[in-house]
């Protein structure tokens, strides 16, 4: 497979908004793309890195504390991470955004720098918030990484309470599903 630059429409159709990289010593986030706009930023000062409590000051009160733990989390971890957050005040009114990346450590495991993209869901809660089968998908999705994250904390009885958690989605999801004598009729 070449090295080949993904064309901007195939990043516009997956949502993509931009990029943002993470200096863990200096807090500071340098912004790319139209996280840039959707955050409010001067595009030289994204580009120059901005402080990490100028970023959250951009969220929603509710997601504030949770994207700060993103972050110290994910440096703590050095594996895959994820974390959704409301903005407001947009030019385009409030959007919902998700923050997907890594962050890296050093030699000695201390966090050092990130990087990952930003995704606008914003159009996708749309549709969840209308259809319960897709907003039980989601459930379904998220607590699959909580397992994940549960079991790497070596929690059984945290892990065990996910697990029934679990379960419970699995008979939500079995609603969705067609009765054999429905599957009969098509």
């Amino acid at each position: 497979m070449t090295d080949l630059p993904i064309p901007p429409l195939v990043l516009d159709a997956s949502g993509v908004v931009g990029a943002w990289t993470y200096d863990h010593r200096a807090g500071r986030l340098t912004l790319l793309g139209a996280l840039v706009h959707l955050l409010g930023f001067d595009p030289a000062e994204a580009a120059a890195g901005v402080p990490l409590p100028a970023i959250l000051d951009r969220m929603h009160p509710d997601d504030r504390g949770r994207l700060e733990s993103f972050f110290h989390a994910a440096a703590a971890a050095g594996y895959p991470v994820e974390s959704e957050f409301r903005i407001h005040d947009t030019p385009e009114g409030s959007r919902t955004l998700l923050l997907r990346g890594r962050i890296e450590g050093d030699a000695k495991g201390q966090p050092t720098q990130g990087c990952g993209i930003a995704i606008d869901r914003t159009e996708s809660h749309a549709t969840d918030a209308t259809h319960p089968e897709q907003i039980v998908n989601r459930m379904a999705e998220q607590v699959i990484t909580l397992r994940g994250l549960a079991r790497a904390l070596d929690r059984p009885a945290l892990a065990d309470r996910i697990d029934c958690l679990m379960i419970e989605i699995g008979f939500e999801l079995a609603r969705f599903l067609p009765s054999p004598d429905e599957e009969a009729r098509h």
